[in-house]
């Protein structure tokens, strides 16, 4: 309980008027009030039958406990956090889009390049409204779209990527997931990643290079067996592969992960503080229905 809070606090400010309308209802309502000043109290007592066992159960003061509860409620007490509602809408995911010349294999049709723009066109599709990053690398790292919520832009540009744009072949995807952790961090988003690539050079020092969840999509022939260097990368930073499929059940099972992998965003404080005074709201209504009580009225 040392986290225990007030959302809005200024709500408990409340109190005080809800003490001082009380207090004048109750001076209203005191039937002995009038009588207080003309008989001894020690008399008093004994005129009235019945009164002294059941006084605090009154209707004025029914009326104070719900006011002071309801101000707690208003007030939002806390002491837990929880992920934000829109954290996982927020959630940007970058995509590597691997353009060597090993991509122009054939063992895919047309090739592997032009299967992984289809794919990468229904993740597009997947994630409708939600920020996207490209970057596209080989022996070189290019950003080719930071983070955008239209997609048709990023469909657009994909159309001409093909391994002669890029100034060097090779692997260099150690230095394209160190780039898309500093666009993220630029951007101030939690995210992830996801790296288009038919294999991974062993060359690439993988560890601890990125803190962001990262997954594979092996753009190889469902038949054929999976790369190793894929498979390394993969363990070195604890991600995921998903094999090709001739329909879309891959892209959606990384869209799927992208929305749940959003996880480093309670890191970088996109949590809250969870509100317990919607769980005050079943003790408002049992006070409520006291006056369902007959004769229970509060002028």
């Amino acid at each position: 309980m040392s986290d225990f809070h007030f959302i809005r606090p200024l709500w408990l400010l409340a109190i005080v008027p809800v003490l001082l309308l009380w207090w004048q209802i109750f001076r209203r309502q005191d039937t002995l009030s009038v009588m207080r000043g003309v008989i001894d109290p020690h008399l008093l007592e004994h005129l009235f039958i019945g009164q002294s066992g059941k006084r605090w159960l009154r209707p004025v003061n029914m009326l104070l406990v719900l006011w002071l509860i309801m101000v707690v409620a208003l007030a939002g007490p806390a002491w837990q956090r929880e992920p934000s509602p829109f954290a996982g809408e927020d959630a940007g995911l970058v995509v590597l889009l691997k353009v060597s010349q090993t991509m122009n294999a054939e063992d895919l049709q047309p090739n592997r390049l032009e299967r992984a723009k289809f794919k990468l066109r229904d993740l597009l599709e997947e994630r409708t409204g939600a920020p996207t990053a490209l970057i596209v690398y080989s022996g070189s790292v290019h950003l080719v779209m930071p983070l955008t919520r239209d997609h048709r832009i990023i469909s657009a540009m994909i159309e001409d990527l093909v391994p002669g744009l890029m100034p060097a072949d090779g692997d260099a995807l150690k230095a394209a997931l160190v780039k898309a952790d500093s666009l993220l961090q630029r951007a101030g988003v939690p995210g992830s990643v996801v790296v288009l690539a038919d294999s991974v050079s062993t060359s690439n020092e993988l560890t601890e290079t990125t803190r962001l969840p990262v997954q594979f999509l092996a753009i190889q022939s469902p038949q054929s067996p999976l790369d190793p260097g894929i498979q390394q990368a993969a363990s070195l930073l604890r991600g995921d592969i998903t094999r090709l499929t001739v329909n879309s059940a891959d892209v959606q099972s990384i869209a799927l992960r992208a929305r749940s992998d959003w996880t480093t965003g309670t890191e970088a404080g996109q949590d809250r503080w969870r509100d317990s005074g919607y769980a005050i709201l079943p003790l408002i209504a049992f006070c409520a229905l006291f006056w369902s009580r007959k004769g229970w009225v509060t002028q």
